[in-house]
């Protein structure tokens, strides 16, 4: 009887055994954080989360999750777009927070859509903008040709040299050019 209870005991204990003492106290923080996100203190969370990742040598599953989760409240959109992606790569619609990492995914994207959009709009707007200065000087270098008047090109044997579509082989273009070529808006001279 008393062999018998001594193997229940091992049984039951020995997971716990295999967890070193390292690992214990990454879990512990690992719970930490978590209790630190639900309370809002998302900084803090993801410091510990940080911590956790350095030093953990095998990460949990659900570890992808928590970090992604606190990411998109630090809106740091991309990192928990990865993140969420993660965790449901390696656990499936079986993890016990399918559901959740699927809801923050969508709102992660979302948002990083949004940005997205709105800096390309940004973009659009600087390159459609004011003019570009160029310093009281007449002409520019032409961006095509880098000042060289040829285009040149890797051939299927060797080099291919072309006359610059833009500044029709002149090193220069004008600034009124220039400036219209920096918003896309320059016809080549030459279609060769």
């Amino acid at each position: 009887m008393k062999l018998f209870s001594i193997l229940i005991l091992l049984t039951i204990s020995t997971p716990l055994l295999a967890q070193s003492p390292v690992e214990s106290q990454m879990y512990a923080k690992m719970d930490q954080a978590a209790e630190l996100m639900e309370q809002g203190k998302y900084e803090e969370a993801n410091e510990v989360y940080l911590y956790v990742l350095k030093h953990m040598t095998a990460l949990p599953s659900d570890l992808a999750f928590y970090f992604g989760k606190n990411s998109f409240h630090l809106d740091k959109y991309k990192q928990s777009i990865n993140w969420l992606n993660k965790y449901i790569q390696l656990k499936g619609t079986q993890g016990r927070f399918y559901d959740e990492a699927v809801k923050y995914l969508q709102l992660s994207e979302e948002e990083y859509l949004k940005i997205a959009q709105q800096n390309t709009a940004e973009l659009k707007s600087d390159l459609s903008g004011e003019d570009y200065d160029c310093g009281g000087l007449e002409k520019m270098i032409c961006p095509v040709c880098r000042g060289q008047g040829v285009v040149i090109k890797q051939g299927p044997f060797d080099l291919i040299y072309k006359t610059c579509p833009y500044s029709a082989g002149e090193p220069y273009l004008t600034c009124e050019e220039y400036n219209l070529f920096m918003k896309g808006q320059l016809e080549p001279k030459d279609s060769n």
